[in-house]
């Protein structure tokens, strides 16, 4: 028995988006019936009212096929109140507002979690804006970077605790903790610490977006390591050379594969590269 799962970020509703991607998005997903699509963030472009309806609208869509789990983006958050939240202001009469308009239309729940038969997912809310978990020296980052806080890595962990030990562990964030081939950036502040919680934890699969750039990694933290999938983006924010495309992961009780499915202008997506590593027969203690 295969559980299927769909990768998909960075959708960016609003002036990027790219509607002849999105409705193959649409049919991609019909055709495939993943048992769940996971969604790394970054569903809107201006974090406005208007690109939060749209991405409502077609995550209403996508649930029709299969179950949808989603975290924020960095493009998802209110950056200005963001900071303005960091300095104390404003936090006894509006708690949360930078979440505010992604609670409202997209989810109430910043860290969720999700599971199927042979893996469960758990997110992870790494979009904080300018916050002091994710400051920078470099000033093109602030309120770009991400950071795993500590509530998000407990989250997890009990929605570890109540799975099925022998499911695969997964952690799905929007920021890249692999530095990126084209843009030379890591994603998150705590890269190291936030790998190393995750393999503490038994995870075997990290699902990301935010850099735009598809790939595939494996990084041997552990005796087993750890996945790395990097879904790039839907939209026409493309880097340079790099085509739009999502990930789908396959897992069975022995193997773990992902495929890469590349934008093709006349033919839709397609497959164009695959991933095959082999999972751990262990399984996990609680």
């Amino acid at each position: 028995m295969v559980t299927r799962i769909m990768h998909i970020s960075d959708l960016h509703f609003g002036r990027p988006l790219a509607m002849s991607r999105l409705n193959a998005l649409g049919e991609s997903i019909r055709e495939l019936r993943p048992a769940a699509v996971a969604v790394s963030g970054d569903l809107t472009q201006r974090c406005t009212e208007h690109e939060f309806e749209r991405a409502a609208g077609f995550l209403a869509s996508i649930r029709k096929v299969a179950p949808v789990i989603v975290v924020p983006g960095n493009h998802d958050v209110r950056w200005m109140w963001a900071i303005a939240h960091s300095l104390g202001l404003f936090r006894r009469r509006r708690p949360g507002f930078k979440y505010r308009r992604y609670r409202r239309h997209i989810s109430r729940e910043l860290n969720p979690s999700l599971e199927l038969s042979k893996a469960v997912i758990a997110g992870i809310n790494t979009a904080h804006g300018i916050s002091r978990g994710s400051l920078t020296r470099r000033i093109r980052d602030l309120g770009v970077i991400g950071h795993v806080p500590r509530r998000g890595l407990e989250k997890a962990r009990e929605a570890f605790r109540r799975a099925d030990p022998g499911a695969a562990r997964i952690i799905m964030i929007h920021h890249n903790p692999i530095r990126g081939e084209i843009s030379g950036r890591h994603g998150l502040a705590n890269t190291e610490e936030a790998l190393a919680a995750f393999a503490d934890m038994g995870v075997e699969l990290v699902l990301c977006g935010h850099d735009h750039q598809e790939a595939i990694h494996h990084v041997e933290t552990t005796e087993r390591g750890l996945v790395i999938s990097t879904a790039g983006t839907i939209s026409n924010r493309l880097r340079a050379g790099r085509r739009s495309s999502f990930n789908v992961v396959e897992i069975t009780d022995g193997e773990m594969e992902i495929s890469t499915h590349t934008w093709e202008r006349m033919k839709g997506f397609r497959p164009s590269m695959v991933h095959t590593f082999r999972r751990s027969a262990v399984p996990h203690s609680a």
